[in-house]
């Protein structure tokens, strides 16, 4: 196999394109160099035409699987088999809609039970993973066998985190496409109370926002994605999602917070996030406060805080 890290670039339109998720991803490779990261957010396209209002994508810092198998240049696509045991490879080249159970049972059976697992290296492992979740994912005749089998793995604390990160961002997009259950609702709730201390919490989040409940969990949502924001235990990244989902929610209650962000040794994608937020919920306190502020000496920083400090006097200045 022929691989090359992935360096990407993470200008502000980088942080704009966390889930370029498509159905079928069977030309994507996994760089290495993004084993530990999953999808956070964390928007699809056809999020963004759904809901025009949320044109501001979820941070870079939370990569999708599309992006994390984002295709490597000059690159060839390995056989699946160098992925998957050969009966599952086999398995997966045939369509899900028409399969049998007993079809599905094995490709369950491979992720349950992280079957060639290999710590030491699992990026072709978490290949053959994704194509099965993907898969799995296909087999839309059999909705509840699809969402038990993913909610059954994100919930899962035995299986690798990549693992269960990846199954949570197959059942975000699910529930995106389809009129889930009130079963994927409660997993993506527990999936994000289970899990405060780890980027799960993130994803869990950011998908639940996306998803076909995000409509009517709004209050929920934002009330948790204000904990888990202002969280030292957190995960830099499940700040920085919660960040965006804030700025996308248009929650004034974020203001302070994000504030502070900008006042402290935060990451890059968190300072931005909270850059977004303030862009989107300033007042002309806010205004005056950035104004005021050191200018950032980091490049993708700085140029957020001067579309901020851009955004803030065009709309107060016409307000006044």
């Amino acid at each position: 196999m022929r691989m090359r890290c992935v360096r990407e670039s993470r200008l502000l339109e980088a942080m704009n394109a966390t889930a370029l998720w498509n159905t079928y991803r069977r030309q994507c490779a996994l760089p290495a160099a993004c084993l530990t990261s999953v999808v956070v957010w964390l928007a699809t396209r056809h999020f963004q035409q759904s809901r025009p209002d949320m044109a501001q994508r979820l941070p870079a810092s939370l990569p999708s699987v599309t992006q994390e198998r984002r295709l490597l240049e000059n690159s060839e696509e390995e056989p699946v088999e160098d992925r998957a045991p050969k009966d599952i490879a086999e398995t997966l080249r045939t369509d899900p809609r028409g399969t049998q159970k007993e079809d599905r049972a094995r490709v369950w059976t491979f992720l349950q039970n992280s079957e060639g697992w290999n710590t030491a290296n699992p990026t072709l492992w978490l290949l053959g993973a994704d194509e099965a979740l993907g898969w799995l994912r296909g087999a839309e005749q059999v909705p509840a066998e699809v969402e038990t089998g993913l909610c059954a793995l994100v919930l899962a604390p035995n299986l690798p985190a990549s693992l269960r990160e990846y199954a949570l961002q197959h059942l975000g997009l699910w529930a995106e496409e389809h009129t889930a259950s009130p079963s994927v609702l409660d997993a993506f709730k527990q999936a994000f109370l289970l899990e405060q201390t780890s980027r799960l919490a993130g994803i869990a989040l950011t998908v639940l926002y996306r998803s076909c409940f995000g409509s009517q969990e709004t209050m929920w949502i934002q009330k948790h994605a204000l904990q888990l924001a202002s969280s030292t235990r957190a995960q830099p990244v499940s700040r920085a999602a919660a960040l965006q989902v804030l700025a996308l929610t248009n929650t004034e209650d974020a203001e302070p917070i994000a504030r502070s962000f900008l006042s402290t040794t935060a990451t890059i994608d968190e300072k931005i996030a909270a850059l977004q937020v303030l862009r989107r919920v300033g007042t002309p306190e806010t205004l005056g406060w950035l104004a005021a502020c050191k200018e950032e000496r980091e490049p993708l920083t700085a140029e957020a805080q001067r579309q901020t400090l851009q955004t803030l006097r065009a709309r107060w200045t016409a307000a006044n």
